[in-house]
């Protein structure tokens, strides 16, 4: 091949891995294809924000009985960044953030708050709740015991792997029951229900069979910041964006344990987008990066923004001081939206 060639082989290769540049830049892949972030303060309709099963079973069952409502707070998280090739002198970003001012008595009355407002919603629908006493009142819930956890549980490897750090409450007087299909936001691994005959997950759908009574599983977590990573191979430049927003996480869902079937009668009720809200908790955002992660590395302009070019290391790590009361009331606000999504949903495909 000659040089003229060459040079315009290489003219063509640079020219396409700008346009590669641009488009990445310009488009939203992630907008353009699945349903769009839920926007909790502007009226969603449940068609757009949650998929529902059939819930043709619900027409034969009229009592239910809540087992599982676990509520997982996350309360730290991070994110991480690069841009080009190694060997041209890539560029890495590092963000980290904790959520600090809450304490477990407000994590708790927020899922009360949450557990009463889901059992009015139930009623609402024309179900008959039963209280928690009868399903411990089962002879089957003394083998259960072994595989039911005591609330607050604190997220840990072994429980949930590759889990953001955070806590999971259960109603007062409840215990944490896991059903096995709890998902981690941001690795998507599931939590550790644990198995054998006696586990919820296999005992429960011949338990609602007997009895005609559907079991109901909520599975609600609240997420307190976005973080938005960009970058690429084709990237001039690598950013973690770091805003404390509240949101409930996509991994949410309400799940009615019907009994039957092969599948043993489950019916899903499942967000189709994380539900963002508007109403602000953050007290004061706080850079709280040590000195020696600063070294040779200016500072962003705007707290929470952090970007690198080529050949570039950076990490920041940060503190979201929450106002308890504002808090509260937001997750208490944006929890109760997504079950009434949720319960809403099932509503619309019962009267059809």
């Amino acid at each position: 091949m000659n040089l003229k060639k060459l040079v315009s082989l290489a003219a063509a290769l640079v020219a396409l891995m700008a346009v590669q540049s641009a488009t990445a830049a310009l488009i939203d892949f992630g907008k353009l294809f699945g349903p769009a972030p839920i926007q909790l303060d502007a009226a969603p309709t449940p068609e757009k924000s949650v998929s529902v099963d059939s819930f043709k079973q619900l027409k034969d069952h009229k009592q239910v009985i809540i087992t599982e409502f676990n509520v997982q707070f996350l309360t730290s998280k991070k994110a991480s960044a690069s841009s080009g090739r190694e060997t041209e002198g890539a560029a890495h970003v590092n963000s980290n953030i904790k959520l600090l001012g809450l304490t477990n008595e407000t994590f708790q009355a927020i899922t009360d708050q949450a557990y009463t407002n889901f059992v009015k919603g139930l009623t609402a629908l024309g179900l008959e709740v039963k209280p928690y006493s009868d399903y411990m009142a089962r002879p089957e819930y003394e083998n259960m015991k072994s595989y039911l956890k005591t609330s607050p549980l604190e997220v840990s490897a072994s429980i949930f792997s590759g889990g953001q750090p955070s806590f999971v409450f259960a109603p007062t007087g409840m215990p944490i029951c896991l059903f096995g299909d709890e998902s981690a936001v941001g690795s998507g691994s599931l939590m550790s229900a644990g198995m054998g005959r006696s586990a919820p997950h296999s005992i429960e759908p011949q338990i609602a069979k007997e009895s005609g009574i559907a079991a109901v599983h909520v599975y609600l977590v609240v997420d307190f910041c976005q973080m938005e990573a960009k970058g690429g191979v084709f990237s001039y430049t690598a950013t973690v964006d770091t805003k404390p927003q509240m949101s409930i996480a996509k991994i949410s869902r309400c799940l009615f344990v019907f009994g039957g079937g092969m599948t043993g009668g489950l019916e899903y009720v499942k967000m189709k987008n994380n539900a963002f809200g508007k109403d602000e908790y953050v007290s004061a955002l706080n850079d709280v990066t040590t000195t020696g992660q600063k070294v040779g590395d200016a500072a962003a302009g705007v707290i929470g923004i952090l970007g690198g070019t080529g050949g570039t290391y950076k990490t920041r790590s940060y503190e979201a001081v929450a106002d308890p009361a504002l808090y509260q009331a937001a997750a208490i606000k944006y929890l109760t939206a997504v079950q009434d999504l949720m319960l809403d949903g099932i509503k619309a495909k019962t009267t059809k």
